[in-house]
């Protein structure tokens, strides 16, 4: 890894790892789901993307859309994504990016079970992570499909 390179890997970290406050809600229910969910699928309606959004509170799915394009692969993609950030409670993208620099491939995690993949986003309340929304179909960048479910994320929150 060059030096340009992996200040550049760092600078992403660094930026991920400031959207605490923009994950941080006042309360999480069904509805507040709902409405992320919705949000990212209108985003994937309004630019025709081929994507797959799920949006778990708990261990429980909320809301699951799949959009053309789009094949159950998409569907195991994310409940990897969502078991990674749900499990370490960061977004996929951050652990993607902890590995990279770290110059480690984490051999004991099961990737039947864990993607090495960013696109799922923890959803936190009082400091505590809650849930998560996952994104998965959008292949241009490393960071494609988790700005896509941050946009869907802020989009929610300025919803009354």
């Amino acid at each position: 890894m060059t030096e340009q390179n992996e200040a550049e890997l760092q600078a992403m970290l660094d930026e991920i790892q400031g959207e605490v406050a923009e994950r941080t809600l006042p309360h999480f229910g069904h509805a507040d789901a709902r409405r992320i969910g919705s949000a990212a699928a209108a985003l994937a309606e309004r630019d025709q993307l081929p994507i797959v959004v799920a949006v778990s509170r708990g261990t429980q799915r909320v809301f699951h859309a799949a959009f053309a394009g789009t094949t159950a692969e998409h569907d195991d993609w994310v409940r990897r994504k969502l078991n990674t950030t749900m499990r370490h409670e960061i977004p996929s993208l951050e652990f993607v990016l902890r590995q990279q620099l770290s110059g480690h491939t984490p051999d004991w995690l099961d990737q039947r079970e864990f993607a090495i993949a960013g696109g799922a986003v923890p959803i936190i309340v009082a400091g505590i992570t809650v849930g998560a929304i996952a994104i998965s179909g959008l292949v241009g960048s490393i960071r494609e499909d988790h700005d896509l479910a941050m946009e869907a994320l802020r989009t929610a929150r300025s919803q009354p």
